[in-house]
């Protein structure tokens, strides 16, 4: 799978858009990592609350839960952009070795697809995280621990808007490859 920068098409309005996607997604996948890293701490401390003091820190599991999903938004879109989401490419590879241009509007195809899946997930979503919002939905137990779930919600709904963004702007420069062939 391609890189932005092997997408480049020569058209400045998708180059540029797709380099800023690049950059956004770059930020989103940075803000995960440091969530993987706060998680980790979190998780460490709980154990050694449990085992030293027998007390252990409430909440640490719907947090964790939660944390996973945001992740996989905060990162996803950057690992498209990227060429790194794991796919069977057997047979696209061996179409775009041997005749380039076919192989290039199959691949925009499939990531039309995509961007068709992905809208789906936004439409279906966006009720859900309204009505996260808007009734001040929690996880948790009463009295021991409870966080509201709308900001997970909301990076769900930001990282599927990047992702669709960025199968979008894909697929259109594949296209553009497709008919022009590549650099």
């Amino acid at each position: 799978m391609s890189t932005t920068e092997d997408l480049r098409t020569g058209l400045w309005p998708l180059d540029v858009t797709a380099l800023a996607l690049d950059r956004a997604t770059a930020v989103l996948s940075a803000l995960g990592t440091a969530l993987i890293l706060g998680i980790m701490l979190l998780i460490a401390a709980d154990v050694t609350g449990r085992f030293f003091m027998g007390k252990p820190i409430a909440g640490v599991p719907e947090m964790v839960a939660m944390s996973i999903l945001a992740i996989v938004f905060l990162q996803i879109a950057n690992t498209l952009a990227r060429g790194k989401l794991t796919r069977s490419d057997a047979v696209l590879k061996m179409l775009q070795n041997r005749v380039p241009r076919l192989g290039d509007a199959l691949d925009a195809v499939l990531h039309g697809a995509g961007a068709w899946l992905i809208w789906t997930l936004l439409t279906a979503f966006y009720p859900l995280f309204m009505r996260s919002y808007g009734r001040g939905q929690m996880v948790g137990t009463v009295g021991q621990f409870l966080a509201p779930i709308w900001p997970v919600h909301g990076i769900v709904l930001v990282g599927s808007a990047l992702l669709f963004a960025v199968f979008v702007t894909r697929a259109l420069a594949l296209s553009v490859h497709a008919v022009r062939g590549r650099p």
